[in-house]
């Protein structure tokens, strides 16, 4: 990496955090999650899985991404250099490929299961387990630390303590699927609240058995003030990136796949508003 790079920022799930965590092993600098994304300003970082869409303004930074439709690389007008290989399942690859890392094929396909949601192994049922039953308190620092060590052993111990609690996530999903609505007649929606861990972590899991039926579903996140959030996704053959592209024009942070992203506000909205803006959204695909 260039000398300019002073830190760096990446996405909390376990994808960005191993990914974070092998990154630095090439150089040691401090390591960064935010939870709150549209209010950051970023410069001289190593971005993994943030891009400027999603933050105030970044400029002379790494970009490291797996999301998106087109590979890029080079230099944007704000100074960034792009690493962007949507052929990736998970930018932990990515980062253990183009620098040449040490990265156990047992870690990286579970990694990329979890990043896919497809749980195809004892693994990454843990580690998605350990990640759902408390996605703002997971414990990114010391998993990051871990994966720069290599102590692998001892980070399937710490998931494994992790997932204890499952359970609950479990019954909360069964109430967020009896809250689902129609939104158009080829998208459905549930609210929840962002500030519940337990909806919180249950959120995905709804949205993985609604999108067995249902062409694209929509999970949203409420605040006191309003909306905070949502998360947009389907297994069909639908580009959700038109998505993305409309909410941006109308005061939200958005980006993703072509068949999962996301979306934040960037000022207060009801849940009345975003609910009218998806509709307009859904009619561009």
């Amino acid at each position: 990496m260039k000398s300019t790079i002073l830190r760096i920022i990446a996405h909390g799930d376990w994808d960005g955090v191993v990914g974070a965590g092998l990154l630095s092993r090439i150089q040691d600098l401090p390591l960064e999650f935010p939870l709150e994304l549209p209010d950051l300003i970023v410069e001289n970082a190593a971005c993994i899985e943030i891009t400027p869409g999603r933050v105030k303004n970044m400029r002379n930074s790494l970009i490291i991404d797996h999301h998106g439709t087109q590979p890029r690389e080079g230099v944007d007008e704000q100074g960034n250099q792009w690493i962007l290989k949507p052929e990736y399942k998970a930018v932990s690859s990515l980062i253990a490929d183009h620098w040449k890392l040490d990265f156990p094929e047992e870690w990286r396909k579970a990694i990329e299961e979890v990043d896919t949601a497809t749980l195809n192994t004892e693994l990454s049922q843990t580690l998605w387990k350990a990640y759902r039953v408390d996605a703002k308190s997971f414990p990114r620092q010391q998993t990051a630390e871990m994966v720069k060590k290599g102590e692998w052993k001892q980070l399937q111990e710490l998931a494994e303590k992790q997932q204890t609690e499952y359970q609950k996530i479990e019954e909360k999903t069964v109430e967020l699927l009896g809250k689902s609505t129609k939104l158009t007649p080829e998208a459905v929606y549930f609210t929840f609240r962002f500030n519940d861990r337990w909806e919180r972590g249950a959120s995905k899991n709804a949205m993985l058995t609604l999108e067995e039926k249902i062409p694209i579903v929509i999970a949203i996140g409420l605040e006191e003030k309003g909306v905070k959030g949502g998360t947009v996704a389907t297994r069909k053959n639908i580009d959700l990136t038109r998505i993305y592209d409309y909410l941006r024009s109308q005061d939200y942070s958005s980006g993703g796949h072509k068949n999962v992203g996301g979306f934040q506000v960037l000022k207060s909205k009801t849940i009345e508003q975003t609910l009218k803006d998806l509709r307009k959204a859904l009619k561009h695909l």
